[in-house]
């Protein structure tokens, strides 16, 4: 653990090296569908890859994109032309009998709809668009679960050397005072003591190990391999320099859950456009040729169908899509106050992590170890009790525990405040 805490924290932050990964989102990982035997490294920026292209939330939206192409091809489709043909004056009595008399008429019938259909065209492209919103918060969204999954493993990991350590230790008091307790140096109950307290670090120390491998198998879940052999190379203490907060704030507009308002809005406005369009009159024109028995000659037919009627019947529909615009933007300025202040807490918080990071570091565990190095001095003395002893190592190993749980603190703040802007996604 001393190298942990005394190291230097250098490097590229960890979830914006992580979060890189969604620019990649394309390449292919088809070398993982083999399995082998021995552990496989992986990295975060692999992992991520991995959960891109595997997870079966992000599949489903290849068949949706599918789905919306085929709306917009039937949306282009207007009405089909008519082919009329009618018979008059046959059949009948008198001159009328038979077909002596008779006219027949072929007609072709078409409406004028191009604008109609150009605008349900436009609709359809609209709401086709919000899918790509919706991807993209569904990969921003894995990508910040696969890297806090990721960040928690390297954090039990540490904890489990951590724990391991305590463990030994424990193991070497037990056996100090068995040796002063043979010749009379320290109590029996001591002993006790000094064995109660393996057990437990024993036990914590299982505990962990059930832990990492349940983490571990949520990790690989993601990506479909599970039951997986892998080791990951992360290193806990590349931590990430607190983000200025002016040009957070820049970027958190870019927020796609913002986009997402704007989109909607679009979608309401070409839906206006649409209702008004289709709230005009669509002219029919007929055409044709009518053919008279009687003096076995043809003449050209034409007419015209306009529809009568108020040309405002799409009114209700307009004034409910105006409204819900209203609604959206409401909605959008509600949703930018709370992303903001939750921004703002989050930078404030990772101000703060650094400064406990930096504290424990620099003053606390230093100070500590100095206090364990002398309190096993006197405990080896005879000046000093084993409860007074394993208070000072229980306060050495709970700072270090500490140290750790201010790094991981700090990686899921930045890991939220990357998911918040969306600044690293790529499309």
């Amino acid at each position: 653990m001393k190298n942990i805490v005394r190291k230097r924290m250098l490097k590229k932050p960890i979830g914006y090296r992580f979060y890189v990964a969604l620019l990649g989102l394309s390449l292919g990982f088809t070398a993982w569908a083999e399995q082998v035997q021995t552990p496989k490294t992986i990295s975060l920026v692999e992992a991520v890859k991995l959960t891109l292209e595997h997870h079966p939330d992000l599949r489903a939206f290849a068949p949706q994109q599918r789905m919306w192409e085929g709306r917009i091809q039937q949306a282009g489709v207007g009405e089909r032309p008519q082919i009329g043909f009618m018979v008059e004056d046959a059949l009948g009595t008198g001159d009328h009998s038979g077909f002596k008399s008779m006219q027949s008429t072929l007609t072709f019938s078409w409406l004028l709809q191009q604008e109609q259909v150009a605008s349900r065209v436009n609709a359809a492209k609209s709401e086709a668009t919000n899918l790509v919103l919706e991807k993209q918060i569904k990969a921003l969204d894995l990508s910040a679960l696969v890297t806090k999954l990721y960040v928690e493993i390297l954090v039990k990991q540490e904890r489990l050397k951590l724990n391991l350590l305590a463990k030994k230790q424990a193991q070497e008091v037990v056996k100090t005072i068995a040796k002063r307790v043979q010749v009379g140096k320290s109590l029996s109950v001591e002993e006790q003591l000094a064995k109660a307290e393996l057990l437990r670090t024993e036990l914590a120390v299982e505990d962990l190990e059930h832990e990492l491998k349940a983490s571990r198998y949520k990790l690989a879940a993601l990506w479909g391999q599970p039951a997986s052999n892998y080791s990951l190379n992360g290193d806990l203490l590349d931590i990430p320099a607190t983000p200025d907060v002016d040009k957070q704030l820049a970027l958190l507009k870019q927020n796609p859950r913002l986009q997402q308002f704007a989109s909607a809005q679009r979608i309401a406005q070409s839906q206006m456009e649409l209702a008004r369009i289709e709230a005009k009159s669509q002219w029919q024109f007929t055409a044709g040729v009518r053919r008279y028995e009687t003096t076995d000659d043809y003449g050209v037919v034409a007419g015209i169908t306009i529809p009568w009627g108020d040309s405002n019947r799409n009114a209700g529909t307009i004034a409910a899509l105006q409204a819900q615009q209203e609604v959206l933007d409401s909605e959008r300025a509600a949703l930018m106050q709370q992303l903001d202040t939750q921004l703002y807490v989050l930078l404030q918080e990772m101000n703060h992590s650094q400064h406990v990071i930096k504290t424990m570091n620099q003053a606390v565990i230093p100070t500590l170890d100095q206090a364990l190095r002398e309190a096993e001095n006197a405990f080896n003395r005879g000046q000093f009790s084993y409860n007074q002893f394993n208070t000072v190592r229980q306060e050495l190993l709970n700072a270090q525990g500490q140290l750790l749980d201010a790094f991981a603190s700090l990686h899921f703040q930045h890991i939220e405040i990357q998911r918040l802007t969306g600044s690293s996604i790529s499309q």
